[in-house]
Parts: structure tokens; C-alpha cells; sequence
């Protein structure tokens, strides 16, 4: 899913290629101060394209409109979508099948209502549906809530949906569901049981049939002292029948500190993540569930990490009184990778804040927060539960801004690829990438670009992997006037 991209720009100096030793630039598109700013930018499956929308003119945000650029990035057509008028809500903007999807909420005072709708058109720029009404509800604060969406595993189901707000009684998601047609076939409300004050949504999934699972955390006490006070569940509802199942996440008296699941195609959840024996802020070893589409655990299974990893961060004392790895967070919605064979490959991150206070030269104390983001760990779990191998991607980025800190992976037949800002000892400024291979061997770092310089930012949570070995990346040039968007081949 990619996210909103706001004062971003846009226009075109392609076609550049660029050979590298693993990688190649095979197309780019590096856009210029004086075009007008897109809002969000998608890539097209169907064709290896890129979708933007946003502003049409430079000088104006009344008028808002897609443009479409082919494989090679090149700008294809531009089509005026929508005329703004201050009520209007552009949720997001998404491409299913042959069709680019708008969504829109929009807010009116005389009816005292807000309507969500969404406009359809298809590659080639023909309109399919215009203000198409998803929902009509009271304009009330629970409902002015951003509507979202997830695809399926094999990307043929959309399902947008709205987590609404202060529901004490239960957690209450309405969804809408598109074919792989970009056709809306469903919608439907998912009432979860636990009370939205306790319950946290961690993460959503549809699956290739359309039902609906949800991970989320129900605190039982307000303050977390103690492993039991506080569950992990999965949720699943069946679209037809519009029953729910229930999987509630156990490790006895073990804290379950970062958690992420996944789907496979035939429905079969995957739950894997991290546990700590001693705090909600530490980790200690993995776990991996599996469970079956008729709700059978088929797979508990958890292993400590063994002294020889700790080493990288503990003492051999520290170790033998228990310590445990702080600051390390996997997220859940790319930290957990699914393999072939039933295992998985987990992702996590050191990241913390340093807060400081200074006198400024007019003698006013001045608070300073610093955003560190350093090693990524790679964590190999077989399908049977047990760790495999680790690997470690030093790395040590600091910033008062975290926009273009921590990393961005890939993955390919060959292994992962971590890419990632850095300016290391005695090497130049750029964006690097260490290859980690199926077994955990670590190459050195490489830069990726030649003509990167200081002024420039690295945005990796706009970057998305487009298919097995290729990736859109995405940076800024000279200080914020340039955005440039690059097509990274990984294998030939």
C-alpha cells in the first residue's frame, strides 16, 4: 500500500539507465519544481506503469486529476477527475485490475451527512463510474475517520474500510469490497467484541476469497504489568456466511512484544514475531503459529536466540543474568516475509529517541528530539518453528527529521536486498544496499546511485517492490526541488 505524498512534484527527464553490479536503473522519472504536486502515486500491475494524482495546475489545487506514465515512465495522458470546493476528502487512490480507483469522502452541511464515493477509470483514461456512493452516515466524529484499503496475497480482491471511533461497547470496522475487476461486489460491518478503548487494531488482511482477518491486542488493565494482562486474538469473518472465528494468541507467562501475521492463498494464517521474558519492551526469541482455515493449530512453536547472536549486543554477563535486546521493533506490516516451504523471514529494526534540552543564543531553552535508526536483523525461522540463521546490516543513521531514516527491503530468488541512506567512514554519501542471501551471508555495502549527493533524501517508505526482481525507489534532489522516481532491476 503506498502512502499520501504531500508537496511532492512531478514532470519528466527519462529513459536514463544506469548498470550497477546487481542492480540496474532501467527507467526513471525525476520530477521538477515547476510542475504541479501529486498527492499519491501507485504503481499499474497490469501494464508496469505509474498512476499520480494530485493537482493539475501549479498555480491551483481547485481542479485534481490522475496522470499515467507507461513502464518506461514516461507521462502517457492526464485526465481532470475532480473539482475541489473545501468539503471534499481524497481518501486514497488505488489501481485493481484494469482500473484506477478514486475515493472520496465529502462532507455536506445542509444534509448534515458525509458521503464516500469514488470514481473508476480505466488504463487508457476512460472514465468507468463517477461519484459512485460507497456510504451515507450522520456527520458524526466516528465517522470522520480516513478510509483505508488492503489487497489480497494474490492482489484480485480490494477491501477498503473504515475502523470507526469511540464505539465502547465493541471494535467496529465497516468494509467494501472490489473484484479483480475493480468492480464493487460487497460491503458489510465487522463488529469485534472487545470494547475499542481496550482492543488496538494491529493489522488487517483480506484473503484471495475475500474474508476479512484481523490481528489486534486487548489490554485487560490499563497498566501492563504482567504477561497475562493483556491477549493478542486473530479474528476472521466469513463474507458469506458473516461468521466470525476467533484465534487467540498464547505463550504463557512470556510477553509477546512485536507480533505480524500473514495469509497464504489457501488461508492458512501464519502469526510470527518476537516474545520477552521479562517486559513488553525487550526481545528474547521467536514464535511462529500456524493455523489452519478450519481453525486447527497446527504449529506453536518458540526458540530463545541463541548467546553467539546476543554477543553482537550483550556481554557474556549480561547474558548469563537474563539481559534481553532493547530497542528493536519489527513492523507489522512488512516485518514478517513468508517462504515456500512454511517458515518465515522476520525483519527488525533498532530505533530510538534522544531527547535534549540547550540554550539557544537568545537564552531560551530549546527541546531536541533525535530519531537513531541503526542495525537491521534478519531472522530465518524454518517451517518447523526453529531459528536458522541470523544476519545483521550495520548500519547507524541519526537525524532531528526520521523522513528519510530507517530502510527499505526487497526481496528476490537470491535473497533480500536492504537499501538505505548512509554516509559510512571514509565512503561517500548515498543510498546503499547490502544483499542478504539465503543463508544468511552478508555482503558489503554498494552504493546505488552515481549521481547522489548531500541535499538529497532517501524516502523509503515511499518505495514498493513491484515484482520479483524489480522496485520503484523514490528521492528528493537538491534540497526538495526534484523528486525522482527510479525503476531498480534486481536480476537480469
Amino acid at each position: 500500500m503506498k502512502q499520501r505524498i504531500v508537496w511532492m512534484l512531478l514532470a519528466g527527464m527519462l529513459g536514463w539507465v544506469l548498470p550497477l553490479e546487481a542492480q540496474r536503473v532501467t527507467a526513471r522519472l525525476d520530477l521538477k519544481k515547476r510542475d504541479p504536486k501529486p498527492d499519491f502515486y501507485e504503481y499499474s500491475p497490469s501494464d508496469q506503469g505509474l498512476v499520480t494524482f494530485g493537482a493539475m495546475s501549479n498555480v491551483s489545487s481547485r481542479y485534481l486529476g490522475i496522470k499515467k506514465y507507461g513502464a518506461d515512465l514516461r507521462e502517457e495522458w492526464k485526465e481532470r477527475v475532480l473539482e475541489q470546493n473545501g468539503n471534499k476528502n481524497v481518501d486514497f487512490v488505488t489501481v485493481i485490475g484494469p482500473n484506477i480507483l478514486v475515493f472520496v469522502s465529502e462532507f455536506f452541511p445542509k444534509e448534515g451527512v458525509i458521503k464516500t464515493y469514488y470514481y473508476s477509470y480505466d488504463l487508457q483514461g476512460n472514465q468507468q463510474a463517477s461519484e459512485e456512493i460507497l456510504s451515507v452516515y450522520p456527520n458524526q466524529k466516528e465517522q470522520k475517520v480516513e478510509l483505508r484499503y488492503i489487497l489480497s496475497p494474490n492482489k484480485t480482491r480490494l477491501m477498503c474500510y473504515k475502523n470507526l471511533r469511540n464505539r465502547k461497547e465493541a471494535e467496529t470496522i465497516l468494509y467494501y469490497l472490489f473484484d479483480d475487476e475493480g468492480d464493487y461486489v460487497q460491503n458489510g460491518e465487522l463488529e469485534i467484541r472487545y470494547p475499542d478503548q481496550r482492543f488496538n487494531v494491529q493489522s488487517l488482511r483480506v484473503s484471495n476469497t475475500g474474508n476479512i482477518f484481523v490481528l489486534g491486542r486487548f489490554n485487560k488493565v490499563l497498566n501492563i504489568k504482567d504477561a497475562n494482562d493483556f491477549q493478542y486474538v486473530v479474528v476472521k469473518q466469513d463474507i458469506t456466511t458473516e461468521q466470525q472465528q476467533e484465534y487467540m494468541i498464547n505463550l504463557g507467562d512470556r510477553y509477546i512484544t512485536d507480533l505480524a501475521f500473514r495469509l497464504d492463498r489457501a488461508e492458512n494464517i501464519y502469526v510470527a514475531g518476537f516474545y520477552s521474558n521479562r517486559g513488553t519492551d525487550q526481545i528474547a526469541g521467536t514464535l511462529l503459529q500456524k493455523i489452519t482455515p478450519s481453525g486447527a493449530l497446527v504449529l506453536n512453536a518458540n526458540e530463545a536466540f541463541d548467546p553467539s547472536f546476543l554477543r553482537n549486543y550483550l556481554t557474556s554477563g549480561q547474558i548469563n543474568r537474563g539481559r534481553e535486546l532493547k530497542n528493536f521493533y519489527m513492523d507489522p506490516e512488512d516485518g514478517i516475509i513468508l517462504r515456500s516451504d512454511g517458515g518465515v523471514l522476520l525483519l527488525a529494526e533498532k530505533f530510538y529517541i534522544k531527547s535534549t534540552s540547550y540554550r539557544d543564543i537568545y537564552g531560551y531553552w530549546v527541546d531536541r528530539e533525535q530519531y537513531y535508526y541503526e542495525d537491521v536483523i534478519l531472522t530465518s525461522v524454518s517451517g518447523s518453528g526453529d531459528i536458522e540463521w541470523h544476519a545483521i546490516v550495520d548500519k547507524s543513521q541519526v537525524s532531528d527529521s526520521p523522513a528519510s531514516l530507517s530502510y527499505f527491503n526487497a526481496i528476490s530468488s537470491q535473497g533480500s536486498y536492504i537499501f538505505y541512506e548512509y554516509k559510512p567512514r571514509r565512503m561517500d554519501f548515498n543510498i546503499y544496499y547490502n544483499t542478504v542471501g539465503m543463508q544468511g551471508s552478508v555482503s558489503d555495502r554498494i552504493p546505488l546511485l552515481q549521481d547522489y549527493r548531500f541535499g538529497n533524501e532517501f524516502y523509503p517508505r515511499f518505495c514498493e517492490q513491484i515484482n520479483n526482481r524489480e522496485a520503484l525507489l523514490v528521492y528528493m534532489q537538491n534540497r526538495g526541488q526534484v523528486l525522482s522516481v527510479v525503476k531498480v532491476e534486481f536480476e537480469s
